[in-house]
Parts: C-alpha cells; sequence; structure tokens
C-alpha cells in the first residue's frame, strides 16, 4: 500500500479503528482523471464504478467519500518518472476505495503550476476554497473542490482543524 498520495491530499492521522475504506469499486474509465482525496459516490448508472460526488453531497459510509487509490503498479507503456505529483492522480478504471470515519483527519494542498526541469508542465491544482474559511468551519464540496460549508447550499464534510491560506494547506476531521 502506498503512504504518500502526492502533493494535494494525504493523511494526518489514519486510525483505522476510526477510517472506513470500503467498496473496491473503479474510478472512471472515461474522463478526466481523478485527484486523491475527491469527494466520490457510487456510481448507479455504471456498476462497480465510481463518479465525482454531486455538489452539495454529504458524507455517507460506503457510499460517499473521499477517493482513496492505494494500488499503484506501473504499466511499461506509462511514463518512467513517478514524483509526488503523479502519485496524487488515480489511475482510470482501476479499484479504489471510499474513505469515511467521523474522526479521520485529513489534509488538503492547493498548489501552483510548474515547470519541471525534464520538461513537463504540471497545471495548476486547487483542492479547496480558503475563501471564508476559519479555523472551525465546516467545509464541503461544490461539485469541484472543497468551500465552507453552510449546511443549506453546501453540506459539512469535515471541520477545519487547520488553515494556512498563504501556503494554500488545510486539515480537517471528516464529520461521518
Amino acid at each position: 500500500m502506498a503512504s504518500d498520495y502526492g502533493l494535494n491530499f494525504g493523511f494526518r492521522r489514519s486510525d483505522e479503528s476510526v477510517r472506513s475504506s470500503e467498496g473496491r469499486l473503479r474510478t472512471p474509465a472515461t474522463g478526466a482523471v481523478l485527484l486523491q482525496g475527491t469527494l466520490v459516490t457510487i456510481d448507479p448508472a455504471n456498476p462497480g464504478f465510481l463518479k465525482v460526488a454531486a455538489a452539495n453531497a454529504p458524507v455517507v459510509p460506503g457510499v460517499t467519500g473521499l477517493l482513496v487509490q492505494e494500488e499503484f503498479d506501473r504499466s511499461i507503456y506509462e511514463s518512467d518518472r513517478v514524483d509526488s505529483f503523479v502519485l496524487g492522480l488515480t489511475k482510470k478504471n482501476r479499484l479504489s476505495v471510499i474513505t469515511t470515519g467521523a474522526g479521520t483527519k485529513f489534509w488538503l494542498a492547493n498548489t501552483a503550476a510548474q515547470n519541471r526541469a525534464d520538461g513537463r508542465s504540471i497545471a495548476a491544482v486547487t483542492m479547496f476554497s480558503a475563501t471564508g474559511i476559519a479555523l472551525g468551519d465546516s467545509i464541503g464540496w461544490d461539485g469541484a473542490k472543497y468551500v465552507k460549508a453552510d449546511g443549506t447550499t453546501v453540506k459539512p464534510v469535515a471541520t477545519v482543524t487547520f488553515l494556512d491560506t498563504t501556503a494554500g494547506r488545510l486539515e480537517a476531521v471528516l464529520v461521518a
């Protein structure tokens, strides 16, 4: 199992008595590559597959939660470069799990676009919007990133325990 989920997501505390990783479902076979830590749900239109959760989706253990893909196998047809950016990308049509568990502490980081020494251009990644968020606030999912939850238009997914807007880092604990 990989202990590194890339530059934009990871667990601060991953207590197996709290954390629940269920599913063994596949990431979408087509479309955009999903990032580790994206809020996902079971796709009823494609049995056995996950999809990005809709805006305002609540965490439902075993149904909707954080995307974690821990199996990191490589194909001979892929790039020979594996770095912290690549580890944050899930592979299409590969087994993954929905992670939930009240009290599971995770972190998110926004990263700026960058050019690597090998010539690759890495796009900016926004895992959360810090607008209006303060320590102790709830965050939820807007369909593309985590944002401040108001309980009506955005349901709470986690509670913020650390926030550094300058560095673009946030830590939170899942509410379910």
